[in-house]
């Protein structure tokens, strides 16, 4: 049969693609999926997962080699229809896909461009948001939904179309911990239905779910196999193993039946550490000495002061110190990039206070333009802030824009490169042309560039692979270290824990807790449900709950360091 057997969804066979026709993107790369199969694909940014996804979703034809999609060439032109019937993406990002104002129209679009009956598609509407768990929000605008609720009304675009295989780019990457899991749970009674999967990510967690696993690397496979034999390659390929992975290796390796269930597996390693004695308590935070902003009753609604308003901000308080780290974390739609937008005066403060530096902020005129020099913002998604046709001039017009002569805006771009570690040779590229991980360096160096003295980032390591994540971390450590105050809004809650001097947890508009590492820990656990925490700050909350004596902790290699001693 043309493409492969009849149980074949998708067959590439030696396919190469090359945007330019002299780089080649992708090479010689052939795959075959079946139906009912989960395949994911990890890979670096920059290894050519989106071009792949382009070309599973015949968004892109190959340059050299053949892609037959559910039996059909993808080339050709007239079988395009019956492809996107049967292959669906599902991209990184679901508002660039998400195009009816209310949740059913979103669904109904792409099966009232089939032309089916209007019987039909109300099935089919009914049918599909069930199964994504959006029932309820059918008639609400899709621009209130959460992430993780818009990342389901992507899924369920898709699926709408009686799909067989889906194809996702990157999935969960831009989802808090509690909106990712909504959405894994979500594909997996996808996959149990019969429907084949294609998962193209960066999060080796993801493997779990996974029939087979292929590793891209510089637009070839440097690795394919099943999922059990992953685990035993995935450090020499360049992947930490999960955290939770790594304790049940150890914990095995000391000759216990390790169980599944985070419970099972704290009480196992309870039988190993000694007791806790009463009265503990967690260690106290830094003293607060300098602080650069100062947040009181900040309160802030979209459509302030109309029927639709939405209150985002509810009397929050805070500090943030100078010349410190400080992260802001908590569940999507708790606030915090709304927060972070009142620092350089992007939202005007309704309600509340801010001082900077003891000094009311400012709400217009040259004061309101310093407090832009002062505080730079980076947004999420870079392509957000980007819009020059190369590197050196986005990076020169924030300079030029302050008033640097051309001997000062050369330096300050020079620096700014420097400081990311892109180098020179980025200056002429064109900055939506790069890798994701390439692109967020140059939001930030495009930040930096005008010297401000506080950047605040929001998400800086989200959709990133663990080679630009290193990155990131690395030169916000040094921009501490150098002086400036760096403000986080993130969910990588290993990276707040590890470099952040102080922490802000947020819940519906509201300060939970506020404080120290150590000081914040304690009440996180209680505040968040366990699917927001680290596996390995689960297992401890566990074990101290039980009179265990170990201190909450993130760190697998911490925990691993108690049990050895």
């Amino acid at each position: 049969m043309e493409g492969g057997a009849s149980d074949t969804v998708i067959a590439l066979n030696d396919v190469s693609f090359s945007y330019d026709g002299v780089h080649r993107i992708l090479k010689d790369i052939s795959l075959e999926v079946s139906k009912g199969e989960w395949v994911v694909v990890l890979g670096d940014n920059g290894s050519g997962k989106s071009t792949l996804v382009k070309i599973l979703g015949a968004l892109q034809t190959p340059s050299q080699g053949a892609c037959f999609l559910c039996g059909r060439d993808s080339s050709d032109d007239t079988s395009l229809p019956d492809i996107h019937r049967q292959v669906s993406l599902v991209f990184q990002d679901p508002e660039s896909q998400i195009v009816g104002a209310i949740v059913e129209d979103d669904v109904a679009f792409a099966l009232e461009n089939q032309g089916l009956d209007p019987s039909e598609i109300e099935r089919r509407i009914q049918w599909v948001l069930g199964k994504v768990g959006l029932t309820d929000k059918r008639g609400v605008l899709s621009s209130s939904l959460s992430g993780g609720e818009k990342q389901r009304l992507a899924l369920a675009g898709a699926l709408a179309t009686d799909a067989v295989c889906l194809v996702l780019d990157e999935p969960t990457s831009m989802l808090d911990p509690e909106g990712r899991v909504d959405v894994e749970n979500v594909l997996t009674g996808i996959h149990a239905s019969g429907t084949a999967i294609v998962q193209v990510t960066h999060r080796v967690e993801d493997v779990f779910r996974a029939d087979r696993v292929l590793v891209l690397s510089r637009g070839q496979w440097a690795w394919q196999g099943r999922r059990e034999d992953f685990w035993d390659n995935a450090e020499p390929l360049g992947f930490r193993l999960p955290p939770l992975l790594k304790l049940k290796r150890y914990l095995a390796s000391r000759g216990m039946a390790v169980p599944d269930s985070i419970g099972d597996l704290a009480w196992a390693a309870a039988q190993i550490l000694p007791r806790a004695e009463a009265g503990e308590k967690a260690a106290p935070g830094d003293s607060l000495q300098d602080m650069l902003f100062d947040i009181r009753g900040l309160g802030y609604g979209f459509n302030a002061f109309t029927p639709l308003e939405v209150r985002v901000l509810k009397g929050l308080s805070c500090l943030i110190p100078r010349g410190k780290w400080f992260s802001v974390l908590g569940r999507t739609g708790s606030g915090k990039s709304t927060l972070i937008q009142h620092l350089n005066g992007l939202y005007s403060v309704q309600c509340g206070e801010i001082f900077l530096e003891g000094e009311i902020l400012p709400r217009q005129g040259a004061e309101l333009r310093n407090l832009r020099r002062r505080v730079g913002l980076v947004f999420q998604s870079p392509e957000d802030q980007l819009f020059s046709p190369t590197v050196r001039e986005e990076l020169a017009f924030a300079p030029r824009n302050w008033g640097f002569s051309p001997e000062e805006t050369h330096t300050s771009v020079m620096r700014a490169i420097e400081d990311v570690g892109l180098g020179e040779a980025y200056l002429e590229r064109n900055p939506l042309r790069l890798s994701g991980g390439e692109r967020r360096l140059v939001a930030i160096a495009s930040t930096l560039s005008a010297e401000p003295e506080c950047v605040v980032l929001d998400e800086p390591t989200a959709g990133l692979d663990a080679h630009y994540r290193r990155k990131i971390v690395a030169l916000l450590s040094r921009l501490k270290k150098a002086g400036k105050t760096v403000v986080t809004v993130t969910h990588d809650f290993e990276m707040a824990f590890e470099h952040s001097d102080r922490l802000l947890i947020m819940s519906e508009g509201t300060k939970v807790c506020e404080g120290g590492v150590r000081e914040v820990l304690p009440v996180l656990s209680e505040a968040m449900s366990a699917s927001m925490l680290p596996e390995i700050l689960q297992v401890t909350d566990f074990l101290r709950k039980r009179g265990v004596a170990v201190p909450l902790t993130w760190d697998v290699d911490e925990l691993v360091a108690l049990i050895e001693r």
